[in-house]
């Protein structure tokens, strides 16, 4: 209780403190300015301004203050030797000098109270503006936060379908083979069904695997980064064979945050599922480099080019996902995310991090 004392005292110190020698710099500014200007400078042209920033910067009261002060300086030093603001006085020479300071105090009790209105408002915008960027740095660290449950039930699922799907189906097959090389002992050799089945069982374990890597690919955790890329870039080539890959790699794979690997891939992966789809495109080159302290991926491809702004514009009815997943993704990362495109140029999508030398 006492440090809060102390604490509102020597507030308090610092406020009326900067009243004074506010209208102190206004005196000997009026002093200065009447040197250069001669007597006809307005009595009260630097007090004004002076009320209003002690008004602004330290409150209300401190701005009343400042006006009396200012009203006493004036009428003591600047004014007629009035020394008095009774009307009846005899010592007044001049009424209008009277009826001047009488304005001067009412007008700055008044710019107190606008610049403390001012002040208040300012307050209470600053304390808004921190709110919210409180709640959305809190929304950014729940977006993160989701991200990697997501990425955790990805991977547990991918486990799931290698460990059950994939072990079933491979038992099966297992039993198939033995089907048939029973069959192909006897006369007869293996049946039609047999025959049939055995690719059938293939196929689905192949599929299985594709579903597999494609929700979390196992090499990432085990091989790392860069060897997952390489196997990406080519089994993209042969899905879409129409499409050349060109992978360029200058960094090694101890230079890669780990909580980053998973996150590139998923951009990388994202690129390219969008080019296959949509540009049109005959060669994509992917680069990863280091730069300046900096990891950055680049993917590039010479495809028909769009509007990034209209593609990514919430009023775009045919607006996807997934550029907003690459960026959002790279933000929560701690990356920067730019992508560039026009019609008929290609698009190249750059994302980069800062990583520790």
């Amino acid at each position: 209780m006492l440090s809060i004392q102390n604490d509102l005292q020597k507030s308090s110190l610092i406020r009326y403190g900067f009243t004074v020698g506010a209208v102190a710099s206004a005196f000997l500014s009026h002093q200065v300015l009447t040197a250069y200007v001669g007597p006809g400078l307005p009595t009260y042209i630097t007090f004004y301004p002076a009320v209003m920033l002690v008004a602004i910067v330290a409150g209300f009261w401190p701005g009343f203050v400042a006006t009396v002060v200012s009203a006493v300086v004036a009428d003591y030093y600047l004014l007629p030797p009035l020394n008095s603001l009774i009307l009846v006085d005899p010592r007044i020479e001049k009424l209008s000098d009277a009826v001047g300071l009488l304005f001067f105090s009412g007008m700055g009790v008044f710019m107190s109270l606008i610049a403390e209105f001012y002040r208040r408002s300012r307050k209470r915008a600053h304390e808004s503006s921190l709110e919210l960027t409180r709640a959305n740095e809190a929304l950014r660290h729940l977006s993160s936060k989701l991200l990697s449950a997501h990425e955790e039930e990805r991977k547990r699922v991918a486990g799931e379908i290698h460990d059950t799907l994939g072990s079933c189906l491979a038992a099966i097959a297992f039993k198939v083979n033995q089907a048939k090389v029973r069959d192909e002992k006897a006369a007869n050799g293996p049946t039609e069904s047999l025959n049939i089945i055995s690719p059938l069982i293939q196929e689905c374990i192949q599929e299985c695997k594709r579903i597999q890597m494609d929700l979390r690919p196992s090499m990432i955790d085990d091989l790392g980064l860069l060897p997952t890329l390489s196997w990406f870039c080519k089994r993209f080539e042969t899905t879409y064979s129409h499409i050349q890959t060109k992978l360029t790699m200058s960094i090694e794979e101890a230079e890669i945050p780990s909580v980053l690997k998973i996150v590139m891939y998923r951009i990388a992966q994202e690129a390219m599922n969008n080019i296959a789809k949509h540009s049109e495109a005959n060669i994509v080159r992917v680069s990863l480099q280091k730069i300046d302290r900096k990891v950055k991926l680049t993917i590039q491809d010479d495809g028909r080019g769009f509007d990034p702004e209209k593609a990514i514009s919430q009023e775009n009815p045919k607006r996807g996902l997934g550029l907003s997943s690459m960026k959002e993704r790279t933000e929560l990362s701690g990356g920067s995310f730019a992508i560039e495109s026009a019609a008929g140029k290609g698009t190249t999508i750059s994302v980069s991090w800062p990583v520790e030398s």
